[in-house]
C-alpha cells in the first residue's frame, strides 16, 4: 500500500494531524472504558485538547466512534486486491491469497484497542454503537464474499456458496482476532493465519 502524500498546506496537515491524534485517543477510551463508559471528556483528556478543538472535528461520540470503524473498514478494503492471474511474473495465486490475509489481520491485532473494540460487537449495551459494529462486520462479510466469488471466476476455489462460506470465515476470523488478542506477544500473526487458512479454505480451494 502506498504511502498517503502529506498535503502541501502545512495548516491542512496540522488538522489531519490534529484529526488522528483525537481518533487514536478515542480509540484507546473506547477500549479501555467500552462504549457506555466512554465520554467525550475522557477522550480530551487523553487527547490532551481542549473541548472546543474536539467539537471542530467531531459533533459527538458517535461521530467519533464512527470514524474510527470508517478508518478500519478502509485500511481493510485497501489490503484486499484482486488476485493477478495474468502477470507471469506475479507469485502463485495461494500465495497472494495469504499475504493479503496476513496483511489484513496483522493490521488489527497489531492495533490492540481497534481489535478490543471489535470484539465487544454483540457486548455492548448502546445501540447506535451495536448497530455500527454490526454494519462493521456485514461490509467484511461483504468484501469476503466478493472475494469469493472472485476466486471462482479465477479458478482458484471450487464452486461453492460465496455467501455462506463468508459467513463462516467471518466467524473464524473474529475467534482468531480474539486468540491472537488473548495471546498477546505470545502469538505469532504469521503461524496462526497459516492455520487458518489451513483450516478455513480446506474445502474450497482447487487442489
Amino acid at each position: 500500500m502506498a504511502a498517503p502524500v502529506p498535503p502541501a498546506d502545512p495548516g491542512e496537515r496540522a488538522k489531519q494531524e490534529r484529526r488522528r491524534q483525537i481518533l487514536g485517543a478515542a480509540k484507546a477510551v473506547f477500549a479501555e472504558a467500552g462504549y457506555h463508559g466512554a465520554s467525550i471528556h475522557a477522550i480530551i483528556e487523553r487527547a490532551q485538547i481542549a473541548r472546543g478543538t474536539f467539537y471542530l472535528y467531531f459533533e459527538s461520540k458517535a461521530a467519533v466512534f464512527d470514524s474510527i470503524l470508517d478508518q478500519a473498514m478502509a485500511e481493510l478494503r485497501s489490503r484486499i486486491r484482486r488476485i493477478d492471474v495474468v502477470d507471469p511474473g506475479a507469485p502463485a495465486p495461494q500465495v497472494q491469497l495469504r499475504e493479503q490475509v496476513v496483511a489484513t489481520l496483522e493490521y488489527v491485532v497489531r492495533d490492540r484497542a481497534l481489535a478490543t473494540i471489535l470484539l465487544s460487537a454483540g457486548h455492548t449495551p448502546e445501540a447506535e454503537a451495536s448497530e455500527r459494529l454490526e454494519q462493521f462486520f456485514t461490509e467484511t462479510r461483504d468484501l469476503l464474499k466478493r472475494a469469493m466469488e472472485t476466486g471462482m471466476e479465477i479458478g482458484l476455489l471450487r464452486p461453492c456458496q460465496p455467501d455462506l462460506v463468508a459467513a463462516a470465515m467471518l466467524g473464524m476470523i473474529r475467534g482468531v482476532i480474539e486468540f491472537v488478542v488473548q495471546q498477546g506477544d505470545d502469538a505469532k500473526v504469521d503461524d496462526v493465519v497459516s492455520e487458518m487458512l489451513h483450516v478455513a479454505l480446506r474445502g474450497v480451494l482447487k487442489t
